[in-house]
């Protein structure tokens, strides 16, 4: 599948507003870069590990370019794209 070149923007989360907007416009993002499944807790039995681990990667830089600075310092040590997104949910999730 060819890659449309079409750049999306998600606003920085800083710990104010809507949490569950940005969450819901970064698992779109995600869903553009065909990386959404990296969000789930185990690898799927049909994917190498190799491809898994830069799909992790990948997921992971693009949910923390997603964060304001004060919001990332907070998971900034965190590896898997799914410990930061429940960490960020248990800190924001109203």
């Amino acid at each position: 599948m060819a890659m449309s070149g079409a750049k999306f923007e998600v606003v920085k989360f800083n710990g104010e507003g809507n949490f569950g907007l940005w969450q819901t416009r970064v698992k779109d993002l995600l869903a553009q870069q065909g990386i959404l499944k990296a969000l789930q807790s185990t690898k799927p039995a049909s994917m190498e590990d190799e491809d898994w681990e830069e799909l992790q990667q990948r997921a992971t830089g693009t949910i923390r370019l997603c964060l304001a600075d004060d919001i990332m310092y907070h998971v900034m040590d965190l590896t898997s794209p799914r410990e930061i997104w429940s960490k960020l949910e248990s800190q924001f999730m109203s």
